[in-house]
């Protein structure tokens, strides 16, 4: 999956990420201003021709603004309700690793999204980081425990089309890398996004020991 931009995974070039910017927002853009919302770089001539072809197919609205004109998705277009479910596609990966997780007979006390996936830049190339806290009474060897982290991690790979790398703490040595400063905290309490359980916030907030 382009975590960056999620619909470019199945609607590569710019016709993907114009629509993607469109999906995101219902404030009409000039062609200028979307193309300086790409997240990475495309021309302010390219960016006109796809959205030129676009409003051609009725999928985009034009509406004259003085001199320019402003582009909004057209939400009433029969195609806007895949185009929608593809510019979240992130969400619904999110979505579906929480309700598995949710599922599970030896429930986590927390599951997070982190690295460059959470911050927006992973690509196709990038591993899937899941961190995922095992509470204490959980013994790390317990069949059940490790059955359902390889259930997840496979399933996660097949829903994304990344493979998911899961890093497994327990509640205390979460406490213990408080504890010893260890950048990797730094890096979660900057980055890393809830999906079950308890927050970065309640448990890297805590007092160290």
């Amino acid at each position: 999956m382009e975590f960056p931009e999620p619909m470019s995974s199945v609607v590569p070039g710019l016709h993907g990420r114009v629509l993607g910017v469109l999906a995101r927002t219902e404030r009409p853009l000039t062609g200028r201003a979307l193309a300086g919302l790409l997240r990475s770089p495309g021309s302010p001539s390219g960016v006109q021709k796809v959205l030129d072809d676009l409003v051609t197919n009725g999928v985009v609205v034009a509406e004259p603004a003085g001199r320019a004109r402003l582009y909004t998705l057209n939400r009433q277009h029969v195609a806007y309700q895949a185009i929608n479910q593809l510019a979240r596609l992130r969400e619904s990966l999110l979505d579906r690793i929480r309700e598995e997780a949710n599922s599970w007979a030896v429930p986590a006390k927390a599951i997070w999204l982190f690295g460059s996936s959470a911050r927006g830049q992973g690509g196709p190339d990038s591993d899937l980081d899941l961190l995922i806290v095992r509470p204490d009474d959980v013994d790390d060897s317990d069949p059940r425990w490790l059955r359902q982290l390889e259930t997840l991690s496979a399933q996660a790979s097949l829903w994304s089309g990344n493979s998911c790398e899961v890093v497994e703490y327990s509640d205390q040595e979460i406490r213990d890398l408080i504890s010893h400063g260890e950048r990797l905290v730094a890096e979660l309490r900057r980055d890393a996004v809830p999906i079950t359980g308890s927050t970065p916030r309640q448990l890297l907030n805590r007092k160290a020991g």
